[in-house]
């Protein structure tokens, strides 16, 4: 076992972000249920919040989570823009026991605070779970984009996945939002900076950062790390790697 081996079993995790699927165009890669559980084996994560390449994927998920109930929760990445969105969500949800929906306004082309965006956050206010919203991208997922929706539905819990990714400002913006409205909960997969992440965790909640690592698209050793890097006491990292996810998706035993 290798030192970071040894190192990283001192940390339970929940990885609040990742997918499966054969992603094509510009990815020219894939990541499958059995690859899945190796690097949830290898890096000691307990479970992961699980989506697929798209909404197409979501049948894949409900395939992957019947087959390892234990280690996936599933997430549906849904598009606003369709006209079975809602009953689609109830389906997952009701029926194949999802416990998030997921929104991508790049990948899916539509802004984050169109009002059409609104059934979706309002029904999964009903339902009871949060709504996981990719950020980081002009025109589509701006920080202070998600802030106008989660502004608009304050009881339901958003998650700006990436908390504003790899752009110092929009970074930067994805703090301020979550200050501003307490609803919001940022996610660390993919953002640019383990400072950003302390200053999150500091100045906008101790519950309210949540780690993640976006595979296939992220090396996990290199998420762990950026997290790490924080330079919090471990008990402090025990709620960023796990107790936060475990709270908002109620997975505490």
């Amino acid at each position: 076992m290798n030192t970071y081996s040894k190192r990283k079993r001192q940390m339970k995790i929940i990885d609040a972000h990742s997918h499966i699927g054969n992603f094509g165009s510009w990815a020219r890669f894939d990541f499958d249920v059995d690859r899945l559980k190796d690097q949830m084996s290898e890096f000691d994560i307990e479970k992961t919040l699980l989506t697929g390449e798209g909404p197409s994927g979501n049948e894949a998920v409900v395939s992957a989570f019947q087959r390892e109930p234990d280690l996936i929760v599933p997430v549906a990445w849904v598009n606003p823009k369709s006209s079975t969105v809602l009953a689609d969500i109830r389906r997952f949800v009701e029926k194949e026991s999802f416990r998030a929906i997921k929104l991508h306004p790049l990948f899916d082309a539509y802004c984050a605070d169109d009002t059409f965006v609104d059934p979706v956050v309002e029904l999964a206010g009903e339902l009871g779970i949060p709504v996981f919203v990719h950020s980081g991208h002009p025109p589509y997922s701006l920080p202070w984009q998600i802030g106008w929706l989660a502004e608009r539905h304050p009881s339901v819990p958003i998650v700006l996945l990436h908390m504003g990714h790899a752009h110092g400002v929009y970074v930067d913006a994805a703090l301020k939002v979550a200050r501003r409205y307490p609803n919001i909960y940022l996610e660390t997969s993919g953002t640019s900076m383990s400072v950003k992440i302390r200053e999150a965790y500091d100045t906008v909640g101790h519950d309210r950062v949540l780690f993640g690592i976006d595979s296939p698209f992220h090396e996990p050793s290199v998420e762990i790390e950026k997290s790490r890097a924080t330079h919090l006491p471990e008990s402090d990292l025990r709620n960023i790697f796990h107790d936060n996810a475990a709270r908002l998706m109620s997975l505490f035993q």
